[in-house]
C-alpha cells in the first residue's frame, strides 16, 4: 500500500514537469512515454484491488484517493503567493491531461474508479481554485485534430449546438478555404493548435466558465461569424487572435499567438 502511494506521488512530480509539452506535436509521445513509465503503479492498483472483497477495495480506493490531492496541498502551502495562481493551473492540468488519463487509459474498473474518487477529494478539499474534472486520452489527443474551431466547438457544446450547427460549419469552411490557402494562415492555424486545447483546459476549470463561454460568443465568436459571412476574412482573423491573446494575459499563458 505504501508502495502505490510513493508511486502515485512520484507519477504526478514527474509528469509535472511536462505541463509546458501540452502541445499538438509533443502530447502523444510524451503520454505515452509517461504511461510506459508509470503503467507499474497501475498494474499494481488493479492487483492489489483483485485480491480484496468489496468492502476492503472501496476502502482502499477511499485511502489511496487522498494521496494526490493532500500532496498537492501540501506543494501549495509551499509556494509562495505571486506563484499560486500558475501554480494551481499547472497542478490542475497536469492531473487533467496525464495523471488522470494515465489511470485509465488501460481501462482497468479499479483504476478507473480510483480516477474519479481522486477528482472528486481533489475538488473537495481545494486544491485550488479551479475544479477538475475526469477526462482521456482519447479525448484530450481527438481535441487536437479541431484546429481553428476548439474554442469555438468548446463554446458550441456548452450551448448545446450540434457538430454541424451554423458556427461550427462557418469557421471550418473558413480554416480550410481562407487560412489553410496562405504560409500565414497556415501558420496561424498551426500556432493555434498549440494553444487553444490548453485554453479550453483552463477554461472548463473555471467555477464562472459557463459566463465566461457566453461573454466569448458574444464578443468575439459572434462578431468573427458576421465577418465570415459577409466575406471579411481579415477582420474575422484579427478578431480571433485578439481573443486568443487576451486569454492567455487572463491565465497567464506565456503561447504567442501572431
Amino acid at each position: 500500500m505504501e508502495k502505490i502511494k510513493e508511486e502515485l506521488i512520484r507519477l504526478f512530480d514527474d509528469m509535472l514537469k511536462k505541463v509546458e509539452e501540452f502541445r499538438r506535436k509533443t502530447y502523444e509521445t510524451v503520454f505515452e512515454e509517461g504511461f510506459e513509465r508509470h503503467k507499474g503503479v497501475v498494474s499494481d492498483i488493479a492487483k492489489l484491488c483483485s485480491e480484496k472483497s468489496e468492502e476492503e477495495k472501496s476502502e482502499l480506493i477511499e485511502e489511496l484517493a487522498e494521496v494526490l490531492p493532500e500532496h498537492a496541498l501540501g506543494l501549495m502551502r509551499e509556494t509562495g503567493k505571486r506563484k499560486r495562481e500558475k501554480t494551481g493551473i499547472d497542478f490542475n492540468m497536469n492531473m487533467a491531461v496525464y495523471v488522470v488519463p494515465i489511470l485509465t487509459y488501460s481501462k482497468e474498473e479499479n483504476c478507473e474508479r480510483l480516477a474519479e474518487r481522486t477528482v472528486e477529494v481533489w475538488n473537495q478539499k481545494k486544491v485550488n481554485a479551479l475544479t477538475l474534472g475526469m477526462s482521456s486520452y482519447e479525448a484530450i489527443a481527438g481535441g487536437f485534430r479541431k484546429g481553428l474551431c476548439y474554442i469555438t466547438t468548446a463554446v458550441c457544446e456548452y450551448q448545446g449546438k450540434a457538430d454541424d450547427c451554423r458556427e461550427l460549419t462557418a469557421f471550418r469552411g473558413y480554416r480550410d478555404n481562407y487560412l489553410m490557402s496562405s504560409p500565414e494562415g497556415q501558420k496561424l492555424v498551426e500556432e493555434y493548435y498549440d494553444t487553444a486545447p490548453y485554453l479550453v483546459q483552463v477554461m472548463n476549470m473555471q467555477p464562472d466558465k459557463e459566463q465566461i463561454f457566453e461573454e466569448l460568443y458574444q464578443n468575439y465568436l459572434s462578431p468573427c461569424l458576421a465577418c465570415i459571412e459577409r466575406k471579411d476574412e481579415k477582420a474575422c482573423m484579427q478578431i480571433y487572435v485578439d481573443m486568443v491573446r487576451r486569454l492567455q494575459k487572463k491565465y497567464n499563458i506565456d503561447r504567442k499567438i501572431r
